[in-house]
């Protein structure tokens, strides 16, 4: 019973999102913490948090019914500082592991192979001729210049479907492995392949655990672990038009989903790049690649 009402509670964790994430190739710097939770196998709320200084990196607190237990720092090493997009599995992982509880504290490095292994990678075009379709319109604020003139921007929104690929993982854990060490690993791992999945990591570890038939007690794995997930990414392209000028351009966007093969867990849509357009951010950005004034604001989306 304990599980199914775990299992249940890790599907319902509540992901906090601010700004799309950008494409690692614009930036390697990642932003803000993020906070998931599950019940373990004695009924012990653990919670997880976890940031990103940089692509390739993953700090993680680990917190057992609002006490510290734990912290992981894990460096994925031999990899491309920007534009990477695959994992390369001959490469190792630094590891720093600090037992807050018991005051110890380990610094080694591991073949990245013994906690992610079997990647490959599909791609696969479009089942049909994709064309780009219209998908609304951003309505500014309207905007008066120093000598009155009065202007009301608006950029209609249209997107393109491009290829899909799919790249497999599998999460590997020993029994006893600490769990905040493993998921500073995945999470490390996702960052190479999109900043914002980090976060999934936690529910990745639990679920992999749970179909694996083993629990986490304690912030310990209690069983051997060795589940297949795949990151499943389409491509985008987004094109925004000046309803007054009919002025373009054409922006890149990729929408991320994570699942566990066989099913048993899968998460929500993430989105990279201009995607999805009716955010703050995007129209931001949008504005000021059309207009050289002042960002006026957003009236509404149509």
């Amino acid at each position: 019973m304990k599980k199914i009402i775990a299992l249940l509670l890790t599907m319902t964790m509540i992901f906090t999102f601010t700004t799309p994430a950008f494409a690692a190739s614009e930036s390697n710097a990642l932003e803000g913490v993020q906070v998931s939770s599950f019940i373990d196998g004695e009924g012990k709320t653990n919670t997880v948090h976890i940031s990103s200084s940089q692509i390739g990196t993953a700090h993680v607190d680990y917190y057992i019914d609002g006490v510290l237990i734990n912290t992981a720092d894990v460096t994925l090493l031999e990899i491309n500082s920007a534009g990477v997009d695959s994992i390369n599995k001959s490469s190792s992982v630094r590891i720093v592991y600090n037992d807050i509880a018991n005051a110890v504290s380990r610094s080694y490095i591991e073949p990245l192979s013994n906690y992610l292994s079997y990647s490959h990678t599909t791609t696969e075009s479009p089942k049909s001729i994709s064309s780009y379709s219209y998908q609304g319109r951003i309505n500014y604020n309207t905007y008066y210049d120093s000598f009155g003139n009065q202007y009301n921007d608006k950029l209609s929104i249209y997107q393109e479907t491009g290829s899909t690929t799919y790249e497999y993982e599998t999460v590997n854990a020993a029994q006893g492995a600490v769990a905040s060490i493993v998921i500073g690993v995945i999470a490390a791992a996702l960052t190479v392949i999109c900043p914002a999945l980090s976060v999934v990591s936690t529910n990745l570890l639990y679920a992999a655990a749970y179909a694996a038939g083993t629990t986490i007690v304690g912030g310990i794995v209690q069983g051997a672990i060795a589940k297949q997930y795949y990151v499943r990414t389409t491509n985008y392209n987004v094109k925004a038009r000046d309803v007054s000028t009919s002025r373009e351009n054409i922006y890149d966007a990729k929408r991320y989903q994570v699942a566990l093969s066989g099913g048993g867990y899968s998460s929500e849509y993430y989105y990279e790049g201009y995607l999805p357009w009716r955010t703050n951010a995007v129209a931001y950005w949008m504005f000021c690649d059309f207009w050289a004034y002042t960002y006026p604001g957003v009236s509404s989306y149509s």
